[in-house]
């Protein structure tokens, strides 16, 4: 998850797969404004020599970047519309490798890891003593633009209390999970839900993660 500032260097592959993937971390509108100098420029230059000025003028003009940046967007940012139209049924219970997050997402190791307890959390694998997987309900849908409030929330708590914490079914979520009341889905391996249940995911997402972000706080504030 690149973030694109200005003076940076130039739109890499990493950067458009992350963006076409939802995972973009930055500004896209920024990327893609990054994007459009760059194909204009290789566009431009030819012409330096062979074109009037007039047609260089255009070319290289507002109206003109304007028109490939809205294109761009178009073919590049994901419509979220779209994707909440035909939500996951569930929560997957699966953790994936760092490998596995470089390549659905684009990102690089070095972003990944410096985005680790900010943007999303990692465990220990399994039956290692050291290492990271990552749990991959904190991928699905719109968590990952929710996560980083209550991330940043349990900053001084370690990688397991952090997924203690969501993983674990609380009284004041109706016997859910914060995972579960973050993404309005239970996890995949829930049986029937209750209509209590089913009415708390049914809430709106800001009432949702307000509960999560509340439980977050009084976690951090319990000595124990």
């Amino acid at each position: 998850m690149e973030r694109a500032t200005k003076g940076s260097g130039a739109v890499t592959k990493a950067d458009l797969r992350a963006i076409v993937n939802g995972q973009y971390a930055g500004d896209p509108r920024l990327l893609i404004d990054r994007l459009a100098d760059e194909l204009l420029k290789v566009v431009f230059d030819p012409l330096r020599e062979h074109s009037a000025t007039a047609n260089r003028r255009l070319v290289a003009s507002k109206p003109a970047k304007r028109a490939l940046e809205i294109k761009l967007a178009e073919l590049l940012i994901r419509d979220s519309s779209v994707e909440c139209a035909a939500p996951p049924p569930s929560l997957p219970v699966t953790k994936l490798s760092p490998e596995e997050i470089i390549s659905r997402t684009g990102m690089s190791k070095t972003t990944l890891y410096r985005a680790d307890h900010v943007k999303f959390y990692s465990v220990v694998p399994m039956g290692m003593k050291n290492g990271r997987a990552y749990p991959a309900w904190q991928f699905v849908g719109n968590i990952p633009s929710l996560l980083p409030r209550v991330l940043e929330i349990l900053g001084r708590k370690s990688r397991i209390q952090v997924n203690t914490f969501f993983v674990t079914e609380r009284d004041a979520l109706n016997e859910l999970s914060p995972a579960e009341v973050l993404a309005g889905l239970a996890f995949e391996d829930r049986g029937t839900l209750t209509p209590a249940q089913v009415r708390m995911l049914a809430l709106a997402e800001n009432a949702r993660l307000d509960k999560v972000v509340a439980l977050a706080t009084m976690e951090v504030a319990d000595p124990g």
